[in-house]
């Protein structure tokens, strides 16, 4: 008599009878088929699980395993640090809670916020869910999410050896036999679980110890191959078939799901992990988005990220390094997840795509060059890292130091001199002086009759600083009425003075002989 049966239902079956039993090894020995000792109550790692030397440096990673607590026969993988797939028919309730045993011996607790049944090409339900927590593993955890293997063709997975793990932490091997649809319910006969499986086969006559076949809650446990000694998942237990001696264990291709999974997640910012991933080749350039950054000042920088590779790169992140004195304000970081710890991700960018994000500062410091570094990174490429230096230049607000009388026609010192003037011509807004410090330079603006020549101090740097100096002439006080004297021939005449020029302003010929001259000092910051 054939007959197929879903896992779950010999967890709790129609008759209400109450299964143990867990994936059948063919010679069962708890040091090699166990990967965890003490497991549910008090795990530990087993570092001779299918590792008879107990080497750690030939031990499989399989922190990314965890378990149901409510119900420990719920195995699960985990594929991103929030994310998680299973068998549909045997999944753990909304606001359960799954835990994972770190390489460190230490258990990390999470609990399931959504699961989400995947689809079927024909719009059907798979038997594979993807999950996703309330919130993230910490990046400190010793606990790595499983890779996915990823060939090329779906017929290339028949004849790959995997290891096979089920309820009760038991672990064993197997060997990928076809890959086609499974369907029907293994009850009534009619329609049921739909899936893109394969199969692996256990023959009752003979075969290796370590062989194994799964039994009653072992659904949704994973198979994974393993590559360069590294576990890459292939699948989750589905379902099983008995038939002349040999039992057929059926799992749900998870790499046929890749892209429907990728969809989910990329909200999130992630995708799955290919354990083959291809190398891409990424670029980064930065802008201020502000002509001039000026002290005090709120400015915005945007990087942009291309991939110049024929690939595309999968889990896309950016990491943004503040020097001090500067403060990160809003990110804008459209098609990116902010993860509001000073970085950010994507889960992939497509050959030739270029994505940008923004960073808002809410205030320059200190003039200076500040450095602003950035590390990116994806799936199988390695870190890169580069400095973008961003000059701060000085402001106004910088220079008034926040006093009370700030206003450029202010004169808190009580010189007669305004904020505006001491602070394009250099003097010091708090010392009562009309002399430029250090010396005996004036400044205001002298007259010279002989040439006509009009003498004052400005900053070498005034372009930076949005500081702009014009001679202006009037006939007469009375009319209030000034134009901007036009075709001055500026000359610089000494430095007085680090950062400073005096300079001669020659009225053009045929300039008024007689009448009156200011100079007018604009600032645009």
């Amino acid at each position: 008599m054939n007959y197929r049966t879903p896992f779950s239902c010999f967890a709790v079956s129609a008759l209400g009878l109450s299964v143990t039993a867990a994936l059948e090894l063919r010679v069962y020995n708890p040091a090699a088929h166990l990967r965890m000792t003490g497991f549910p109550t008090t795990p530990q790692v087993n570092p001779t699980f299918l590792n008879p030397s107990g080497n750690l440096a030939t031990r499989l990673d399989l922190s990314g395993i965890g378990w149901s607590v409510q119900d420990p026969t719920k195995q699960l993988t985990l594929v991103s640090p929030r994310h998680f797939v299973g068998a549909n028919h045997f999944r753990p309730a909304l606001g359960s809670t799954v835990r994972f045993l770190a390489t460190d011996q230490v258990l990390h607790t999470l609990t399931v916020s959504s699961i989400t049944a995947l689809p079927n090409e024909n719009k059907s339900l798979s038997d594979l869910y993807l999950a996703e927590f309330t919130s993230e593993l910490p990046a400190t955890a010793a606990v790595l999410p499983l890779p996915y293997l990823n060939l090329t063709t779906e017929a290339a997975y028949a004849g790959q050896d995997i290891i096979v793990v089920g309820q009760a932490a038991r672990g064993g091997r197997g060997v990928i036999g076809s890959v086609s649809d499974f369907g029907g319910d293994p009850i009534t006969g009619g329609a049921g679980i739909q899936t893109r499986a394969f199969t692996f086969s256990y023959t009752a006559a003979a075969g290796a110890v370590d062989d194994a076949y799964a039994q009653g809650g072992d659904s949704g446990s994973p198979s994974f191959a393993v590559r360069d000694g590294k576990a890459a998942l292939v699948g989750t237990h589905t379902a099983v078939l008995t038939a002349l001696g040999t039992i057929t264990t059926y799992d749900t291709l998870v790499p046929h799901y890749a892209r429907e999974i990728n969809a989910l997640m990329e909200t999130t910012g992630l995708r799955l992990r290919k354990i083959n991933p291809p190398i891409a080749t990424l670029t980064v350039t930065g802008t201020t988005m502000d002509p001039t950054i000026r002290t005090g000042e709120a400015f915005t920088y945007r990087f942009t990220i291309n991939n110049i590779s024929a690939v595309e790169a999968d889990n896309v992140s950016a990491r943004f390094s503040i020097p001090l004195g500067l403060s990160p304000g809003q990110v804008v970081a459209t098609g990116w997840r902010d993860n509001a710890d000073g970085s950010v991700r994507r889960g992939g960018l497509a050959a030739g795509e270029t994505a940008s994000f923004e960073i808002t500062f809410a205030a320059a410091p200190q003039p200076g060059t500040l450095q602003l570094s950035l590390v990116m990174k994806s799936d199988g490429s390695p870190p890169q890292s580069q400095d973008f230096p961003i000059s701060i230049h000085p402001s106004y607000a910088g220079w008034v130091g926040g006093i009370s009388a700030s206003g450029f026609t202010d004169d808190g010192d009580a010189d007669g001199i305004p904020n505006l003037i001491e602070y394009a011509c250099g003097g010091d807004n708090q010392t009562a002086s009309r002399y430029l410090p250090g010396t005996k330079e004036f400044l205001t603006p002298q007259f010279i009759t002989n040439p006509a020549t009009f003498t004052f101090l400005r900053r070498t740097d005034s372009s930076a600083r949005g500081l702009r100096y014009q001679v202006e002439y009037s006939a007469d006080l009375k009319s209030r009425s000034w134009q901007t004297m036009e075709n001055l021939e500026i000359m610089p005449l000494s430095s007085p003075a680090p950062g400073f020029e005096k300079v001669a302003a020659t009225l053009p010929a045929g300039a008024p002989e007689h009448g009156f001259y200011r100079l007018r000092i604009e600032l645009a910051e």
